[in-house]
């Protein structure tokens, strides 16, 4: 026998959770007589070994004179009776869901409201990350620190007087007087100025630039399928149903009926149970590696030093090629005087670096689960 106004008690209650969910007008459904707040969703009949008093007026709502269900007992299901959602979790209300490729989804019916979608078997496309390259090296060159005299010839044993011959401090090469030694200077019997040793010019390798570096975004990952889910739920709810089931519209070709629940959940063991495992949204940290330099390898430096008789960088006295991995060592007429100095013709060499970087690193994963129970 249907009980179909006791469904209709039982719909408001659901009218009262549309309500409050969606903020519109409440479907209008009429409390049938025999319901009360203490009895609240119970049905409105009695059991078989209840007193006969109580019972009387409620059967009589709802059964003919013959003990037949009574078709005009309650508004009849216009759409589908489904199971009424799972109590263990905090499952949704029945919605319709598509599944199906990403490629093709599907449009939610006409007569209910499209609610969102989610997605299932993330693509993560190949990607190449462009070669490191570095271009030749900067840098610059600076003066030697140090001008020596000595009481001997170049090849000599060492052992033999020195006499500075320093240039100021923080030079740049120009001419300079500073620290000028006489002529005939004697060193213990022989003559303090035979040759003059230049130390090895200064240099600094600034590094080397990087090209390649990627400055695009790396392919996004798509979706091999998504689910589409639909809102539908009949003004009657529960009415025109078993007390364990809703009145849902029916679904369209393609469609299911299901709940949802955020999270990878188990389904139930009866009615909704067939599971579907989608995601909100995949997250991703794929990148390049940037480009990046070593060190500075095969640069050089390269400059003239000259040595002159006067002050004023105009006598010349001796001069000769200098570069920074080698000082170099200038014989001369003994007992010369050294009254100035300069260094000329900087050059620097670049020298090459090694290229590293360019490398593709990091994931991407879906995150976010949903678990479907459907209604197979």
């Amino acid at each position: 026998m249907r009980f179909g106004i006791i469904a209709l008690a039982s719909s408001m209650a659901l009218s009262a959770i549309l309500l409050g969910a969606c903020g519109e007008d409440p479907y209008v459904i009429e409390v049938p007589d025999c319901w009360t707040p203490e009895e609240a969703f119970d049905p409105c009949y009695r059991d078989a070994g209840s007193d006969a008093s109580d019972a009387g007026a409620d059967v009589a709502a709802v059964e003919t004179d013959g003990g037949e269900e009574d078709d005009d007992a309650g508004p009849p299901c216009e759409g589908t009776c489904v199971p009424i959602r799972p109590t263990d979790y905090a499952f949704s209300f029945p919605h319709q869901v598509w599944f199906g490729p990403a490629s093709d989804p599907a449009a939610c019916p006409p007569d209910v409201k499209s609610q969102f979608v989610r997605y299932k078997g993330l693509i993560v496309p190949p990607a190449e990350c462009p070669a490191c390259s570095c271009g030749p090296s900067t840098g610059s060159c600076a003066p030697p620190s140090s001008f020596v005299a000595h009481a001997a010839l170049c090849n000599a044993p060492p052992g033999a007087v020195e006499t500075p011959f320093p240039p100021p401090d923080a030079w740049d090469g120009t001419c300079t007087a500073e620290n000028a030694v006489p002529a005939d200077l004697d060193c213990g019997g022989v003559p303090c100025i035979q040759s003059i040793t230049v130390g090895p010019l200064g240099k600094t390798d600034d590094g080397c630039e990087a090209t390649g570096t990627a400055t695009t975004p790396l392919p996004e990952p798509t979706w091999e399928s998504i689910a589409v889910a639909c809102e539908g739920v009949m003004p009657q709810g529960w009415g025109g149903c078993a007390q364990d089931e809703m009145c849902v519209p029916k679904a369209d070709p393609g469609f299911g009926q299901c709940v949802f629940i955020d999270g990878d959940f188990s389904c139930p063991t009866e009615g909704y149970t067939q599971r579907f495992l989608y995601y909100r949204d995949f997250e991703s940290d794929r990148k390049c590696t940037d480009c990046t330099c070593g060190a500075v390898e095969g640069s050089a430096c390269t400059a003239t030093a000259t040595i002159y008789k006067d002050e004023a960088c105009g006598a010349f006295l001796t001069g000769t090629s200098i570069n920074a991995d080698d000082e170099a060592c200038l014989e001369m007429n003994p007992g010369q005087a050294l009254g100035s100095k300069q260094v000329t013709d900087f050059a620097y060499l670049p020298g090459v670096c090694m290229a590293s970087g360019g490398e593709l690193e990091g994931t991407a994963k879906e995150v976010d689960p949903v678990t479907f129970c459907c209604v197979p």
